[in-house]
């Protein structure tokens, strides 16, 4: 015989702790703009109301709990009726609900590759035939982009030249030799980047000989207005974060603009 009671019972539980579950999330929406991240970290698990049960580990273990003994409960059910299968369908939604809640309420994030020790010296150069205000331009630029964690090495090439090197690289003569995939970059008239987070994996990597030989990330952008282009290097896979390639665009555009009057030198 079907067992209803017990099924009233799993229905009232998982419904309950369902709708609990829309009402926390409800009343305690953060008011921080969704990339303000700092403010959603700062946020203790301990002020949402309602017990640490309501946090995604327990609300998971709750949800495949209740699922188990639905499962258990239609096991042990000799007669299966047509409203014990009813009963078991709409006594399987809640606990559905609460488990793919929980999955996304949990923090996975994927683990960042270690650092890799790269091979060279530490350069600083700027082309001194430049003039000044762009020498400043150029030393803010490879200032600020050196500034993200993850950059190691950062080249400016324009009009045929190597402008500026910062960073760890094989020597300071080091000179930009674009390849397939830089030309590629360049040509680009609407300053999308070329990323390649893994560029050990890549056969292309040939063409970086300007860089350390176990860069493990190249970011290339095109200076709009100009021809030429910006060159980070990283020193592990996927280094570079969106907000990171973002703000590398914005300083390829400001030095492209900078630079669209600069012609070279006589020779």
């Amino acid at each position: 015989m079907p067992r209803p009671r017990v099924l009233i019972i799993l229905l009232i539980a998982s419904s309950a702790a369902a709708l609990q579950r829309v009402s926390i999330a409800r009343t305690s929406s953060n008011p921080c703009p969704r990339a303000w991240q700092p403010c959603l970290q700062a946020r203790e698990p301990a002020t949402v109301r309602g017990g640490n049960f309501l946090l995604p580990e327990p609300a998971l273990a709750i949800g495949s709990s209740l699922l188990l003994l639905l499962v258990i409960n239609r096991l042990f059910t000799d007669d299966l009726l047509n409203s014990q299968s009813r009963a078991d369908l709409i006594a399987t939604i809640a606990p559905v609900l609460i488990v793919l809640k929980a999955l996304a309420d949990l923090d996975i994030t994927p683990k960042e590759a270690e650092p890799v020790v790269l091979d060279g010296a530490e350069v600083a150069w700027v082309e001194p035939s430049l003039r000044a205000d762009l020498r400043d331009e150029l030393e803010w630029a490879a200032d600020t982009l050196m500034g993200c964690e993850a950059c190691a090495a950062v080249a400016l090439h324009h009009e045929g030249r190597t402008l500026m090197l910062r960073g760890v690289l094989p020597s300071e003569s080091a000179v930009v030799v674009p390849g397939p995939l830089l030309t590629k970059c360049m040509q680009r008239t609407n300053g999308a980047p070329d990323y390649l987070p893994a560029l050990q994996l890549l056969p292309g990597r040939v063409e970086f000989r300007y860089l350390p030989s176990l860069t493990q990330g190249v970011l290339m952008l095109p200076l709009v207005g100009s021809t030429g282009a910006l060159v980070l290097a990283c020193d592990r896979q996927r280094g570079f974060t969106e907000e990171d390639v973002a703000w590398a665009r914005a300083i390829a555009a400001r030095l492209g603009a900078c630079l669209m009057d600069t012609k070279p030198p006589p020779r």
